[in-house]
């Protein structure tokens, strides 16, 4: 490696240091503003906005990383035409590309990083920043006071059937007033099912059964009409397949999974359910492509940012931003697109980046 090259790479390192760090720092310091006054009110502790902050600190390094990369970037090579650096490189008859090499490569490093991060760390610690935000820094908004809960619990499980529950206690497996549509292979509703409370009992070949009190079962018509009067039992075992460990994951977020879970959880689909398996694929392939945004926003924002002169360096820093940030509304647009069934799921997030990467290399080549 040359010494120009180490030196655009040393600078574009310690620039991007800097601005992940203030970047996150600043939204963190935003986001307690914003509740300090329940912070004072309710008397939260140090020691549960610290825990909360310190796990939630992998998410924010993945979302941030694109445009910390893409800052460092614009402000490296801004600087270098500032100061004609670029325009002696060029004319004496070195590419762009030579400049641009050490920074595509270290950025590339970090998407792997973030990628992994994004699919091994982020949804674990994630959940547990959900957890003490819930427990901990809005605990004055719980009213339910028989354990840890998640509430409003939506499954799609096997066997065509829709999971509802008003509340599932994890510590205790318990899932609380539920109710179960269940659907043939045409995706209609014949049968509905509501207890009380189901709880888990370990035990037999499956690794234990779940146990419903206070549970009726109504037969539905096709046109959706109940048939004839409701079974009532007092206890009965409820048909669901899915044990407590894969209900936690599965009702899950696809942000609180990582790529083997949420393909496990599309796996599990009924194949009724072809909107929603559609749009979870989107989300699936999304998890791919995003940690990669970052090449983009580099290999975009770094040609606008070229300006020549001092009175032109906020211009190209403008500039440089501006190319690399509006790459997010045509990803956005892409991925609407995708969930809605108008291009393929797994070409839905790869399209604007494919879009926007032809676009770049095209302005570095005419740059150079």
């Amino acid at each position: 490696m040359q010494i120009l090259e180490k030196h655009v790479l040393k600078s574009y390192l310690a620039s991007f240091v800097f601005c992940i760090t203030m970047l996150i720092v600043v939204g963190v310091i935003g986001d307690i503003f914003s509740i300090i006054e329940d912070i004072f009110k309710h008397n939260i502790s140090l020691g549960s906005i610290f825990g909360f902050y310190f796990y939630l600190g992998p998410f924010a390094f993945v979302n941030m990383l694109p445009f910390a990369c893409l800052l460092a970037a614009v402000y490296v090579f801004n600087s270098l035409s500032k100061h004609h650096e670029i325009t002696a490189v060029i004319a004496s008859g070195i590419s762009l590309w030579k400049l641009l090499k050490p920074v595509m490569a270290a950025t590339f490093i970090l998407c792997v990083i973030t990628f992994i991060v994004s699919d091994k760390i982020v949804p674990p610690t994630l959940e547990k920043a959900n957890t003490i935000k819930r427990d901990e820094l809005e605990a004055y908004k719980v009213y339910d006071t028989e354990g840890p809960a998640i509430r409003d619990l939506a499954v799609y499980a096997d066997g065509g059937q829709i999971i509802f529950a008003q509340y599932f206690y994890t510590d205790k497996n318990i899932l609380k007033n539920l109710i179960i549509d269940r659907q043939d292979d045409d995706n209609i509703i014949t049968e509905k099912v509501s207890a009380r409370e189901v709880m888990w009992v370990p035990g037999g070949n499956s690794g234990g059964y779940w146990e419903g009190t206070d549970v009726m079962v109504f037969q539905l018509e096709p046109s959706g009409a109940f048939r004839g009067d409701p079974a009532v039992f007092k206890k009965k075992i409820v048909r669901i397949s899915e044990t407590p460990e894969v209900l936690r994951t599965a009702r899950s977020e696809p942000a609180l999974m990582s790529y083997a879970q949420l393909q496990a959880h599309i796996g599990r689909m009924h194949s009724g359910f072809k909107d929603t398996v559609r749009r979870l694929e989107v989300d699936l392939y999304y998890k791919l492509a995003f940690p990669f945004m970052a090449m983009v926003t580099v290999l975009i924002g770094v040609p606008f940012s070229i300006e020549t002169g001092r009175g032109n360096a906020l211009v190209g820093i403008a500039k440089g931003i501006a190319a690399g940030v509006a790459y997010l509304p045509f990803v956005a647009v892409s991925l609407a697109l995708g969930k809605g069934g108008y291009i393929r799921p797994e070409i839905a997030p790869w399209l604007a980046m494919a879009i926007f990467c032809l676009a770049g290399i095209y302005l570095v080549n005419r740059k150079s």
